[in-house]
């Protein structure tokens, strides 16, 4: 059955990923999901037979572990004047980035400190792919790095992942995640 252009089974993604990442969400039933749809429970369980099921596929459905795999960083990160700014250039390309997805990262931290064991799993597989990935971008903007680059960018992970903590914490501040990421150069002697 097809509504409005979505299958049911899109439109169940669509709904339960805008519940879910509602700032004020405190996770979502399968009852509640139903509601928002305008469908039987028993509807979502045939797509979905269970929730751990649903949260995977919204996640699988934003397409992550892909996505590193084949994005990478602008022309113009890579045309840094110094080692040091590459690094610069190439954190504030990823924190844009993980702005953007706000709401996965709203999704994936709130089902992980309930519990939900599906959203570890995902969160598990995303930080296990977000780290050779940064060593391959680092490899690409800065070649001086190559040989430190595992270490870097394992703290290039740690920081944005915190980063990403401060600010659904704490709130939007941009000065705030640029201190963080001079603090990183900084810190590793880079500028």
């Amino acid at each position: 059955m097809t509504v409005v252009g979505r299958s049911t089974r899109e439109r169940i993604l669509d709904t339960a990923f805008a519940i879910s990442t509602a700032e004020n969400s405190s996770g979502i039933s399968m009852r509640q999901l139903a509601d928002a749809c305008g469908l039987n429970v028993a509807t979502i369980y045939h797509h979905f037979p269970s929730k751990a099921d649903l949260l995977r596929a919204v996640l699988e459905e934003r397409g992550y572990p892909r996505r590193l795999g084949e994005d990478g960083p602008p022309p113009e990160v890579a045309a840094a004047a110094t080692p040091a700014d590459a690094v610069r250039r190439l954190l504030s390309w990823l924190w844009e980035g993980t702005l953007a997805e706000e709401a996965s990262w709203r999704l994936l931290i709130g089902e992980g400190l309930r519990g939900e064991p599906a959203a570890r799993v995902e969160a598990a597989q995303l930080v296990a792919l977000l780290e050779p990935a940064l060593q391959g971008w680092l490899r690409t903007v800065a070649p001086a790095f190559d040989d430190r680059a595992p270490a870097l960018a394992g703290l290039m992970r740690s920081v944005l992942l915190s980063m990403a903590l401060e600010h659904l914490a704490l709130g939007p501040d941009d000065d705030r995640a640029a201190a963080r990421i001079e603090e990183l150069v900084q810190a590793l002697r880079l500028g």
